[in-house]
């Protein structure tokens, strides 16, 4: 029977506080484990010169070794995988590391000249396609000079064409005005013969018939003078289509004069519009001229803009080129450094995991001199989790966490004698910051009147296994709800020092 020598724990309390601080966090892979912490730690938050000082003298030798030696594996899994972790990138890869920062700086280097030269470039460009643009407008405006010249000059043409048609109609004109004259003229002049021909015979006439009047006696006065009217009446006929003759050749010549002042202003007109027809040639051909000089000007700069965008193109190229191979050339140091990343976090999770399963096998390995062998953490940790709800042990702390590791007894009377034994030992551990799962963590009870004090099972993540918890019976609760919610400071941990255990 164990009786109340097992310590005592009120089962009437509850986990009224469950905050969640997490002192120490294990690897996540074991599955009695919580998160893992940082293998540096390990050296920094564990008293290791104390832990191997306060061995009492009169220990068993091999527990004594075994402890030094196996804090020593710790002390040096944890600098080793530590020294892994932060050297194994730059120790294996550093010549290539530097060739290839070097590589890349130098490639920064020329894409910084690059896109200098881009700069240059394309304000070359802008220039000679402003040059190009200055030199396209006065091509536009030449062509609408050259194009103005030809519309004058194929109006002047027109025009010319128009008095030259103009003037051989008048030429025409007066030719046949002159032809009417010279025919009026050839028939006034007959006319005018006739007219002569027939005075002088009126003229002989008149002589005649008053000479032979005289002689001759059946010619009487009065038929002399009707011969003599019938002649005059014969001139007079003749010299009144003489007149008329002469009214028409007047005419006649009053036209002809109009038509060679007609003819004479048509030559000045065709004179004009012939000056003025190669005036506008004159015009059209200097227009011409220009816009041929200025479009040869529009194809140097048309050139000068093709070779400055070519420039550009071969500089933008030039540009790509080096980008690509500093792209290609920075996802080789990612791939590096990634590489180092990844070698050095599976060094560190080998320390962690190295030093997380030395600090286990130290919470059951580090036991008193011919005490019994205790459960394994995993052991321990499996048999408090199957007996969670258990509500045998209101009262009996110290029995729970002796059966969690396969006692049957602890062989002390309380949780309080437990701690005193302990600490007597130099085995009570007191940095809360890197408890090991499976450690014996010791409250003092006598500040609430337990005089038995509390002794729980660290289950790691902040937690532990203990009677008393929220369900009556054994569960899991913050490690510091006896603490806070009890009244019970913790005191400290250590590995399962029970020297008196009984199987």
């Amino acid at each position: 029977m164990l009786g109340p020598a097992h310590g005592f724990c009120d089962s009437q309390r509850t986990d009224l506080a469950t905050r969640g601080r997490t002192p120490w966090r294990f690897h996540p892979d074991s599955p009695r484990f919580g998160k893992a912490a940082a293998a540096s730690n390990c050296l920094d938050n564990r008293k290791q010169d104390d832990v191997i000082r306060d061995l009492p003298l009169d220990s068993n030798t091999t527990a004594r070794s075994f402890r030094s030696t196996g804090m020593g594996i710790c002390k040096i899994a944890a600098t080793t995988g530590l020294a892994v972790a932060l050297l194994i990138g730059p120790a294996t890869l550093s010549g290539h590391a530097d060739e290839l920062d070097d590589q890349y700086a130098q490639l920064q280097t020329q894409l910084e000249a690059s896109q200098g030269g881009i700069d240059a470039s394309r304000s070359e460009l802008d220039g000679a396609n402003a040059v190009l643009a200055d030199s396209q407008a006065q091509l536009e405006r030449a062509q609408a000079a050259l194009a103005a010249a030809q519309a004058a000059e194929s109006s002047a043409q027109e025009q010319a064409i128009s008095a030259s048609v103009a003037l051989q109609t008048a030429e025409q004109n007066l030719e046949a005005a002159q032809d009417a004259v010279d025919a009026a003229q050839l028939a006034v002049d007959e006319q005018r013969k006739r007219v002569g021909i027939a005075a002088q015979q009126e003229s002989q006439q008149d002589k005649s018939l008053q000479g032979i009047g005289v002689f001759l006696s059946n010619l009487n006065t009065g038929d002399i003078n009707n011969r003599v009217q019938w002649m005059t009446n014969t001139v007079g006929t003749v010299q009144r289509e003489l007149d008329a003759l002469n009214a028409a050749l007047d005419e006649l010549e009053k036209q002809r004069d109009a038509m060679a002042a007609a003819e004479k202003a048509a030559q000045a007109a065709r004179d004009a519009a012939l000056a003025q027809f190669e005036e506008t040639q004159r015009k059209s051909l200097e227009a011409m001229n220009a816009a041929n000089e200025v479009a040869v000007q529009v194809a140097s700069s048309q050139s000068a803009m093709q070779a400055a965008q070519d420039v550009f193109n071969a500089a933008l190229d030039a540009d790509e080129g080096l980008r690509s191979r500093a792209a290609a050339l920075a996802a080789k140091i990612q791939a590096r450094n990634d590489a180092a990343a990844a070698a050095a976090a599976a060094a560190a999770q080998a320390s962690a995991a190295s030093w997380v399963s030395a600090q286990t096998s130290w919470v059951t390995a580090n036991v008193a001199s011919g005490q019994l062998q205790p459960f394994s953490v995993d052991q321990a940790m499996a048999r408090a989790q199957s007996m969670v709800g258990n509500m045998n042990y209101g009262n009996m702390c110290l029995a729970l966490v002796a059966t969690f590791y396969g006692y049957s007894s602890s062989g002390v009377n309380s949780a309080t004698d437990a701690a005193r034994m302990i600490t007597s030992a130099g085995q009570m551990q007191y940095d809360l910051s890197n408890i090991p799962v499976g450690a014996l963590v010791f409250y003092d009870g006598s500040p609430a009147g337990n005089p038995f004090g509390h002794v729980a099972m660290y289950a790691g993540d902040g937690m532990i296994f203990s009677n008393g918890a929220s369900n009556g019976g054994v569960g899991m609760m913050s490690l510091y709800t006896p603490a806070n919610s009890w009244g019970e400071p913790i005191i400290g941990w250590s590995s399962v020092w029970l020297p008196y255990a009984t199987a």
